[in-house]
């Protein structure tokens, strides 16, 4: 019988190959169910029983943060309703029975059949995911030889969305004691406030992420296209299920799954033709780490408004624990800033579950990839003003207070 990798491997080859991934001998049928239809799959699934020591058992449900998982006398059953994919569990299943879900094989097939563009939109964290020599333009290369229509950097989403961050902070923040909390990026900061302190959710601004305004934009200049999000992050494949953001985004990969695409493909990254298509500015690139989120508004409301009164105030956690711990000094009353960022992940979206190198390299490849930028904030970049002239706007202000194309409406 196939190990899960070993399937998982075999069914990818066999999908690059246009052959049909189910007609596989001596492996599990959930497991090439899984595989083949992960639109059914939960985020996170059992992949064998559960046989942990005494000592040992719960502890994959001690780490969840959300109460997901629950221990029985069968095993350890999980709550798709709670689950977020942070993947804590997983990583603590010694084990190895807890198996994350992988779209891989689908996008593949969608790539072989051609029918309609497919178009990738990059988390800013990817640069040096791929290796130290894998420039964006590279990167562009290669998903256009897997049969994507083009490459998109969801950094310059990021753009547009500091600018709307911006001005709602310059509406809602004009007196000591306001404060905002970012509504930007991360589904796991987004989800605890919604589920565990909803009296702050009027302090969130209704935007959605830059992955959700990225795959928007695509489908109303490409009506027809499909959309495949890829970066570090588990908990985005839950993101594009929630009521009000289906649609924008059909598939989310992760840089892992991505990795394996290329190692099945043989496609040597680093020796690739440049396609170079620089659009972002420094400011949307360093949404990727921690802090970069708040660093990016804090820049871009000096620049809109240098006399303004009341500063920018930041204050900012990540992992889960420590955006908790944050929260509950603001709701005690311990504010100590009027601009709250967080994350879920330690070091922020560079710190993914998926991410391929450490997120201290991470950070410093982001850090100067963005340096090459030759925008420091959204405010002076022409490329987000071309954008929003395709989507029928002159200018960022008649964008945001004409449209509702980036605006989510919280319950």
């Amino acid at each position: 019988m196939l190990t899960l990798d070993e399937l998982y491997k075999k069914m990818l080859a066999r999908a690059v190959e246009g052959k049909d991934v189910t007609d596989i001998k001596d492996a599990d049928p959930k497991m090439i169910e899984c595989l083949a239809h992960p639109e059914e799959t939960s985020l996170v699934w059992r992949a064998k029983d559960c046989t942990c020591s005494e000592e040992e058992q719960g502890s994959c449900a001690q780490v969840c943060h959300w109460d997901a998982l629950h221990p029985g006398k069968d095993g350890i059953s999980i709550d798709n309703d709670k689950c977020v994919g942070c993947q804590a569990c997983v990583d603590a299943c010694k084990l190895d029975a807890l198996k994350t879900k992988k779209d891989i094989i689908p996008v593949v097939e969608e790539l072989k059949k051609a029918e309609t563009p497919i178009y990738a939109l990059v988390a800013p964290a990817f640069s040096g995911q791929f290796g130290s020599k894998v420039t964006a333009g590279r990167l562009r290369t290669a998903l256009k030889m897997l049969g994507f229509s083009g490459m998109l950097e969801v950094a310059v989403f990021a753009d547009i969305l500091t600018l709307k961050e911006a001005l709602e902070f310059n509406k809602n923040v004009n007196k000591e004691g306001d404060f905002q909390l970012t509504s930007c990026c991360c589904p796991m900061w987004i989800a605890m406030i919604r589920r565990l302190y909803h009296e702050l959710m009027p302090n969130v601004p209704g935007s959605v992420s830059p992955m959700i305004a990225g795959g928007r934009t695509v489908k109303v200049l490409h009506p027809n296209a499909k959309t495949v999000f890829i970066g570090p992050c588990m908990a985005k494949k839950a993101e594009i299920k929630e009521p009000d953001l289906k649609g924008a985004i059909d598939y989310v990969l992760t840089y892992e799954e991505l990795r394996d695409l290329f190692t099945t493909t043989d496609i040597d990254l680093e020796h690739l033709e440049e396609d170079n298509v620089p659009h972002a500015s420094r400011a949307g690139i360093r949404y990727a780490y921690a802090g970069g989120v708040a660093e990016a508004v804090a820049a871009t409301v000096k620049r809109l408004d240098p006399n303004r009164k009341i500063e920018v105030k930041v204050r900012r956690a990540d992992s889960v624990p420590d955006c908790k711990a944050m929260i509950d000094s603001i709701l005690k009353g311990n504010r100590e800033g009027n601009f709250f960022e967080g994350m879920g992940c330690r070091g922020g979206c560079v710190g993914g579950p998926k991410a391929l190198v450490p997120k201290e390299q991470g950070k410093l490849n982001v850090m100067a990839y963005s340096d090459e930028s030759t925008y420091k904030t959204p405010a002076e970049n022409p490329y987000v003003i071309e954008l929003l002239k395709q989507l029928g706007f002159e200018t960022v202000e008649e964008f945001l207070t004409k449209s509702d194309l980036y605006d989510r409406k919280f319950d």
